[in-house]
């Protein structure tokens, strides 16, 4: 028999050149997928959008992980001023306000509310309302008894679903950018 010699060197480099691309397909799908996100978001105050971290690529694992946060900020309470439609005004005390990721209410939506503890809710509203309104803290909230439910919006499943789309023709780019 006769004694041969393989080099397996070419091999090895091919799967190196392989896993960098992986890598840097991994990391256009992550900026493909936060640019969707950015783009599905709903724009009210413009927090959430501004909540949409770039991704954070885990090249060992191979994920590409964007986070979405947004929070209320807890308010501490204090002195506010009811406004009356008659013009008459009020000092008022109001009590403290927990805060909350509203980035998944936004997507996962929630059940309608009611106070707990208080009689009232104080929701924030833009623009002077027409009947009575409390104003604090530069703030300008109208007082319900209860606050409807909030249908979802899953901007994250409407992006993920653009992206799957696109995902093909991205890693295919990369794969062709570098093994032609």
């Amino acid at each position: 028999m006769a004694d041969l010699t393989v080099d397996l060197t070419q091999v090895e480099n091919l799967g190196k050149e392989i896993r960098a691309a992986e890598i840097v397909a991994l990391g256009r799908l992550g900026e493909r997928l936060y640019q969707h996100l950015r783009a599905e978001v709903p724009y009210v105050t413009g927090n959430l959008k501004q909540g949409v971290a770039p991704p954070d690529i885990d090249d060992k694992a191979m994920t590409a992980e964007i986070t979405v946060s947004a929070r209320s900020a807890r308010t501490g309470g204090g002195a506010g001023t009811v406004h009356y439609p008659s013009g008459k005004t009020k000092s008022v005390q109001l009590k403290p306000q927990i805060a909350f990721n509203y980035a998944e209410v936004v997507a996962k939506g929630r059940p309608a509310l009611r106070p707990k503890t208080g009689r009232a809710l104080l929701i924030e509203v833009k623009g002077t309302p027409s009947g009575a309104y409390i104003e604090a803290g530069g703030k300008i909230f109208v007082v319900r008894k209860s606050a409807a439910a909030v249908a979802p919006n899953p901007y994250d499943e409407r992006a993920a679903v653009k992206l799957e789309g696109e995902a093909p023709v991205i890693v295919e780019a990369v794969f062709g950018e570098l093994f032609n």
